[in-house]
Parts: C-alpha cells; structure tokens; sequence
C-alpha cells in the first residue's frame, strides 16, 4: 500500500514568512499576481524590490518552482549590488526552497549554507533559524537524519528564545517526522502533540491538518487504525474549509489505506483489539478503501499529482483483488507500472544527460587519442620511407603493436567468439540459443543516491560496482552482455551453448546477492541491489556499424527484466520456468503471483541459496 513520502510532510513547512489562516491555491495565486504588479510598477531598484524579488520567490516554490528559482536569483544578485545583508539572505533561503521543491539537492544545500553563513555572520537570528530549518529538511529528505535534526534543534533554539510559538511548532513537527521516519513513534507522538499544542495556541490551520495526519500516521503504523482515521479525518475537515486540494488528496489517500489494513491486517497487535472481523465486515472496508482511494486519485488527475497516482493506483488494484474482481485489479495494477515508468523516466531523463554528456567527453577524448596515433603512425611511415629498412621495422612493431591493442580492445567489448567472426568479416552475426539464462541487476534507489553527488563520485561507484559484477561474471561462466546506466546485464549459454546455463546463472546471481549485502561505498553508504532471473529462447547478434554491439532479444529477456524491476531489494527473483529447471538442487521461497506487464499474473520465487 501506498506511504506517503517524507516529502510531503515537510512541504509546508519550508516557509520564509508567517502563514495565513487560508492556504488554498486560489489564495496563493492571487498573492502572487499581486506581489508581480507591485513589481512592475515599483521601477527603482532598492531594498523594497529585493524583498519583491524573494516573496515572490517564496509564493512560487509550491506551484512553478523554476520561476521561484529565477526570482530569488535575481533579488540575490540585487541584494549582493546593495549591500543589503538582509535581503540577500531571504532571497538566498526563498531559492533553496525553490531547488528543494523539484529535488534539485546540491544547489539548494550550496545557496542554504551561504544563506546560514551570511546571517550567522550579521547576526540575523531570524535568518538563522529560517535557514538551518531549510537545511533540516534538505537533510531529512536525503534521510541523513542526524544532520537533519542538528539543524532542526539549532531552528527551535532561536524560536524558543525569540517565543516565536508558529517557530517552535514547526521544527517540533519536523523532529518529530524525523523519528516517525526511525519508527521511534513513543518520541514522534511526543513531538507531534507538542507542535499541535503551539499550532493550535496561535491558530495556524495548515501546521494543525498536517501535524494531525502525521499523528494519524504513527497511530496507523501501530496498528492503532481507529485512533488514526479520528486524526485523519479532522485534519481532512481543515483541509476541505481551506480548499487545499493537495492535503484533501493525502487525507482521502491515508484514511483509504488505513481502512486497507483494517480489512487485512492479521497481525498480533489489531487482533488483540477487534477480534476476528467477519468477511462482511471485511469486504465493507475494502469498499471504504475504494472509496477513499479513488477519491484521492480523481484529485491527483486534477492536480497532474503523477507520484502520488502510482500509489493509489496500487491501492485500488490490490482491495479489488481481495474482492475478487480481477478485471479492475489487473486494470489500475497496469495504470501504476503505466504512470511510474513515466515518473521514473522523467527522474532520470537530468541524472542519465549528465552522465551521458561524461561518456560522450569520454569517448571523444579517446577519439582525440586515437587520431593522434594515426598522425603519428602518419610520421612514422613518413620516416621508414626515408630512413630505409629500420624504419619500415619501427612501423611493422607498431602496426603489430596497434593490432593487438585493437584486438584486445574488441575483446573487452565482445565475446571472443564472436570477436573472432567480426574479424572475419562475417556479416550478419545473428544466431539462436535455446538454453540461455539471463540475469539482470540494477542499484535500488539509484536515482535518490545520485541526486547530490558528484558526476566523478558516481562514476567511481559505477564503476566499482561494475568492476566486481564482472569478475564474478568471469568466475561462473556468464557473457557480460551490456550495461543501462546502473543496471547491469549478463548471460549464460552463449555464445557457447551449456547444459548448465541456469545454475551458473543462478551460482553468479546468489554470490552477486551476497557481495552487494556486504559492499560499502568509501564514505560508508550501503548499495542495494534487485536481482531477476529467466531462461528460454534468445536471438543474439552484432548490431551497430561504427560502435559494435553485442545484443540479445526474446521473451526470456523481457521477462528477466521484469523479475528484476518487479523484485525485492537485496532479493533475487525468478520465474516459475527458471525454478522448475533448477529442480532440488536451489533453495527457493514462493514469493506468488505478481503482476507482470505485457504478460498478466505470473507465479514467482525468490532464489535463497544453494
């Protein structure tokens, strides 16, 4: 079922200036015309338009962050031109909001930093607090929790001193959320109710509707439902008085879930305080949760909420598969795999051009390379000609020298077979295998981890990680077919045929398990790691004129891709066919039928051991 990302929570929380007791969008938006005709009548650049310049920012961040961004740099250049201290940290602070908002994390860490530096060193307390609050919610979504909460206590020191109680009540709720994260739920209850006390005591709607659906989200982790759906629903009453159709979603998708687990849920702690439901009483929440989640996806349309429809769309599929009614389960389990590969494709269109621009760099600095050992091959024939028979010696060494670079090189890229076939000048290389096993393995979370590092940094990872994929590769007989940005794939039986293809495949996948579960990054981050496996009927052949290729294609390659994508994070998953031909000699869990795109149910295994 759906969880609601941290993100959220934090959302509204990133404020620069003192909220109203309307938050809607309509609000938001007729602030926003407002703030933009006062600056283009305001004509003269001096402190009023900077402080322009970073409201506007502010208003920006929650509906077009981009113009946020291009707002808040404009009144920090026109703060910096002023010597205006106090502007330029505000405008600072509204444009980390902005790169927060669209997950663009190193440059809004670099602006909250020079923010936090520049009203420490001015003694702007209010600055200070605005920003470390910032930070803490950087820190918080890249989950380094204990730098999250350094910032979050350094914001609620200044609040308390300052008794400024809206403050106080935001950076309770945020270490609040961040225990809730650690499910520490004792500590975030503890938090939580504190920030409703302030919230509260100062009347501020938006901080109690979300301080009431975080509580409500403790109390659904702790199998405490009735307590959670009274939390829910009065934070979805504020929310429908205000008109914030985001929280409304949220609400109608939370109290959907709840009601879920309500219908579902077989664990000690709910069985010891309703006994066992009857299936009427079942099935009654499981339309509740239809209800409630359907809800929360007609608002999601509306809104272009793309995220947050991938959950609901799980929601809906899996109560109507408890209620048997396969068609509609199968229909929003397919609008799910639909809307998240278009997530997923937006996400990392950024992360895989600045990798791809690294590769091209790459690639035409060894083609400068090489065109300098042809000028010089050029040379030394020039001088062979010259120079007689010692010279024509020199190029018959380096030719022969050249050669077996070149020979090596398409070696590391092709198997030898097939290398050797090219040298041949055979044309088309295609062939049919009928035993092959094919295994893929991509980094979970990749996307997240990549977010605020380095391109060198990655690389460096990428390549450690690929550089052990194949030296396992090697050891159990696979064909290092090719790499997808994290993703790693390989094969067995071919272009040699095996009668043992699927247990080395399986042999390579299980120890590839073992070495990642162990693996740290040289600054102590753990990599994780999703398996799959299928064999069958593959086509393989040469592709490509200039730049050669080695590929395959057939079911058994789709569906291998599948077991992955559709895996279990540190787990290796394979089809029914795999697990069949594996016999006794594998240890292997039912892990049941899943939903495999293109392809419908499908009964699979999670491959344990040996």
């Amino acid at each position: 079922m759906q969880k609601t990302p941290l993100f959220f929570w934090l959302l509204f929380v990133f404020i620069l200036v003192n909220s109203t007791d309307c938050y809607s969008q309509t609000a938001g938006k007729e602030r926003v015309d407002s703030l933009l005709l006062r600056l283009a009548q305001h004509q003269t650049e001096d402190t009023v338009m900077v402080n322009l310049y970073f409201k506007i920012a502010y208003e920006y961040y929650l509906t077009d962050s981009r113009k946020g961004i291009e707002f808040g740099t404009k009144g920090a250049a026109l703060a910096e031109k002023l010597n205006y201290p106090h502007g330029l940290v505000f405008c600072l602070i509204s444009t980390g909001a902005c790169y927060w908002a669209v997950a663009d994390y190193p440059p809004a860490l670099e602006v909250l930093l020079r923010a936090l530096t520049l009203a420490e060193k001015t003694g702007d307390k209010n600055g200070i607090a605005r920003a470390s609050g910032n930070l803490g919610n950087v820190y918080a979504e890249r989950t380094n929790y204990p730098k999250a909460l350094e910032f979050y206590n350094k914001a609620l020191a200044i609040s308390a001193e300052q008794k400024d109680k809206r403050g106080i009540a935001r950076n309770l709720g945020n270490i609040g959320t961040i225990y809730k994260e650690q499910m520490i739920y004792e500590k975030a209850l503890e938090y939580y109710f504190n920030a409703l006390k302030n919230y509260e005591a100062v009347g501020e709607k938006r901080g109690i509707a979300v301080t009431l659906a975080n509580i409500g989200w403790v109390y659904s982790d702790q199998s405490k439902y009735l307590d959670a759906l009274v939390h829910f629903s009065r934070s979805l009453k504020i929310a429908q008085k205000a008109g914030e159709r985001r929280f409304i979603m949220f609400d109608y998708g939370n109290m959907g879930e709840v009601y879920y687990k309500m219908a579902t849920d077989t664990g000690e702690a709910y069985r010891s305080t309703l006994n066992s439901l009857p299936d009427k009483k079942k099935k009654a929440y499981l339309y509740l949760c239809l209800d409630y989640s359907g809800k929360a996806v007609q608002i999601a349309k509306e809104i272009n909420a793309s995220k947050q429809l991938i959950g609901w769309y799980l929601n809906l599929s899996q109560a109507y598969k408890r209620l048997e009614n396969w068609e509609k389960a199968c229909l929003y389990t397919e609008l799910s795999y639909i809307t998240k590969d278009s997530v997923y494709t937006q996400e990392n269109n950024t992360q895989m051009t600045k990798l791809d621009a690294k590769r091209d760099n790459e690639i035409k600095e060894k083609e400068r390379l090489l065109q300098n050992a042809r000028l010089e091959k050029a040379n030394i024939q020039r001088i062979a000609l010259a120079g007689g028979l010692l010279g024509l010696i020199i190029i018959i060494l380096i030719i022969y020298q050249s050669r077996r670079k070149s020979e090596r090189l398409l070696l590391n890229m092709l198997p030898v077979k097939i290398a050797r076939r090219l040298k041949n000048k055979e044309k088309p290389i295609a062939d049919r295998f009928d035993n092959a096993a094919i295994v893929f393995i991509d980094i979970v979370g990749f996307t997240n981890f990549s977010s605020d590092k380095t391109p060198e940094y990655l690389v460096e990872v990428l390549t450690d990680f690929f550089t052990r994929m194949d030296a396992l590769s090697d050891k159990h007989g696979m064909e290092k077919i090719k790499t997808i940005g994290d993703r790693y794939m390989a094969v067995c039986g071919l272009p040699e045929p095996n009668p043992e293809s699927i247990e080395c495949a399986a042999r390579f996948a299980l120890e590839s398990r073992e070495v990642m579960r162990q693996y740290q990054t040289r600054d102590g981050q753990n990599i994780r790691v999703r398996i799959g496996i299928d064999a069958g009927v593959v086509v393989a052949g040469i592709i490509g004129e200039k730049r050669f290729s080695y590929d395959l294609w057939g079911d058994a390659v789709n569906t291998a891709s599948r077991m992955e994508s559709l895996g279990l994070e540190g787990e290796v998953q394979i089809s029914d066919c795999v697990r069949q031909k594996l016999g006794g000699t594998f240890i292997t869990v039912e892990r049941g039928e899943i939903e495999v795109k293109g392809k419908g149910l499908m009964k699979t295994w999670l491959l344990v051991g040996t």
